[in-house]
């Protein structure tokens, strides 16, 4: 997609632009669900720079739509189904999923002919059933103001903190500013239908992981590398759970790196190596 237009403005839509503007190469964004497009926001000014248009989506409005009890294989599959329904999905050419959007990401793009590579952004292990399941406090909501931020994401800079309360605040009616709920850690049966869905992946995957998260061990980032058929593994130093917020230009140039690599060499991304 190309050109000049605008993509997510239609009412009710699920998925929508992370910033306004002309359209560039679709990117399709499944955020973790204490988060929403605006924590994308600073990663999204440089990818524009690229001519990259992020997509991000409402999981937790699609969610609101599901029938299916919350935690279940049945809600999973009801919200991929929901998201394969929007019409701008069907354009992306990369899906990337932060924290507990992994999953989704994985399912998403499997049904996405057109998908070229999958980015998993501090995934969590279990998940995917590649390691037990650890509970740890994950930072998330868009707080109050700059200091509720501040909190949150101290490594941040001051700009990329400004950056995420202006577009929180530009967020459509029906996209709520914080997710309600934290989902557990995956049952065993929603893993194994992720790790499967990893383990067949058709694109290349890229873990991305930052060097000081609580969460992702660099062992576990390597083994979910090595679950897919192409997957590698790279490091943002400097931050935390959330890479894309404590360093965005970082973490964007990991992402174009990856999708270069991809488009012009399918087989083999040399942008990150397991270790």
């Amino acid at each position: 997609m190309s050109g000049g237009g605008h993509v997510g403005d239609v009412p009710g839509a699920l998925i929508r632009a992370v910033l306004p503007g002309p359209c560039g190469v679709p990117w399709l964004l499944l955020p973790g669900w204490q988060q929403s497009a605006a924590h994308w926001a600073p990663v999204a000014r440089w990818l524009s720079g690229s001519g990259v248009t992020l997509l991000s989506a409402d999981l937790a409005g699609a969610a609101a739509r599901c029938a299916a009890p919350p935690g279940t294989v049945a809600r999973s599959g009801e919200l991929v189904d929901r998201l394969l329904g929007e019409p701008a999905a069907a354009e992306a050419v990369m899906v990337v999923g932060h924290s507990a959007g992994a999953p989704l990401a994985v399912l998403v793009a499997a049904a996405l002919p057109g998908v070229r590579g999958v980015v998993l952004a501090e995934p969590v292990a279990s998940h995917f059933g590649a390691a037990p399941p650890r509970h740890a406090a994950v930072p998330g909501g868009h707080g109050a103001g700059p200091g509720g931020l501040r909190e949150r994401y101290p490594m941040a800079a001051e700009a990329t903190l400004r950056t995420i309360e202006a577009a929180a605040r530009g967020l459509p009616p029906g996209e709520p500013a914080r997710r309600t709920r934290i989902p557990t850690d995956a049952d065993g049966e929603r893993a194994a239908r992720a790790g499967r869905a990893l383990a067949g992946a058709r694109a290349p995957v890229l873990v991305v992981r930052g060097r000081a998260s609580a969460l992702l061990s660099a062992g576990d980032a390597e083994a979910l590398a090595a679950m897919a058929p192409r997957g590698w593994s790279a490091t943002v130093p400097d931050a935390g759970h959330s890479p894309h917020i404590d360093r965005p230009r970082a973490t964007a140039a990991q992402l174009t790196a990856f999708a270069a690599e991809v488009a012009d060499h399918p087989p083999t991304y040399a942008g990150a190596a397991r270790e």
